[in-house]
């Protein structure tokens, strides 16, 4: 008796129910499923034709030994540049805005060739230029070309006379040259010196040695310009070193 007042309060809630009003379950058939997949479809393809990223050209970084703070953000797209000392330099250099900060009062010691630029790219090595190599009357002029020794036996050429290789720190080769032998094909620096015999002064040489890193001893904070001749460079490949082994800031940039 009981068990029968149950089931016929069951229907009558089911009976109630169907009749309510409110959305109910689609039912998946072939036309949906089509649907689906155009619009699945549909979507990736938007996702494939956005605009990529932007390049990165521009990137700091900060670091610090026993006896300073170093930050430093680098420049690479040569518009960027051109902003920030009236010349794009040819497209040839890396231009990074350095500010050294002395530790607890010390006096310490600025020299612009303690800063070493490397890449990743391939392992290329540059210290920063004057103003006089970038924009003097002798300036150097920087080109790359291919070697197929492996840049063992690539020399920077001053007015079409060679000189020898250049060594930077720990004693390796700069601009370019490796160590090691084999055939392979590698990037290799070639300098030389732009001869100008007009006697006026170059306003963009100027310009430079005005805002360049000043060398000098120090207890108070330092600020200035590098100028790295190296070109056609990431921004997540580079890597700046500066001081000694013992006491070296490495700085990577974001």
């Amino acid at each position: 008796m009981v068990a029968g007042c149950v089931r016929t309060s069951l229907k009558k809630l089911r009976a109630a129910a169907s009749v309510l009003p409110g959305p109910r379950p689609p039912n998946p058939g072939p036309y949906n499923v089509v649907m689906s997949r155009y619009l699945l479809a549909a979507l990736l393809l938007s996702a494939l034709l956005l605009p990529a990223a932007p390049k990165k050209t521009t990137g700091s970084a900060k670091g610090e030994n026993e006896d300073l703070i170093l930050t430093v953000t680098v420049y690479l797209d040569p518009a960027d540049i051109k902003q920030l000392v009236g010349s794009d330099l040819g497209g040839h250099y890396i231009v990074a805005d350095v500010k050294v900060e002395p530790k607890y009062g010390k006096e310490i010691t600025v020299d612009r060739d303690d800063f070493l630029l490397r890449t990743d790219k391939n392992g290329e090595r540059a210290t920063p230029y004057v103003a006089s190599q970038v924009a003097g009357k002798n300036a150097i002029v920087i080109s790359k070309t291919t070697s197929s020794d492996g840049g063992l036996n690539s020399q920077p050429t001053y007015d079409g006379m060679p000189v020898p290789p250049i060594y930077g720190p720990m004693g390796y080769p700069t601009d370019g040259t490796m160590i090691g032998g084999g055939s392979i094909n590698t990037d290799v620096n070639k300098a030389t010196v732009k001869l100008d015999n007009n006697e006026a002064d170059n306003p963009l040489e100027k310009a430079l040695d005005d805002k360049i890193l000043p060398q000098k001893k120090t207890g108070d904070p330092l600020t200035g310009l590098l100028y790295f001749p190296m070109e056609k460079q990431k921004l997540k490949d580079l890597e700046m070193h500066y001081g000694g082994k013992e006491n070296r800031i490495t700085l990577r940039f974001k």
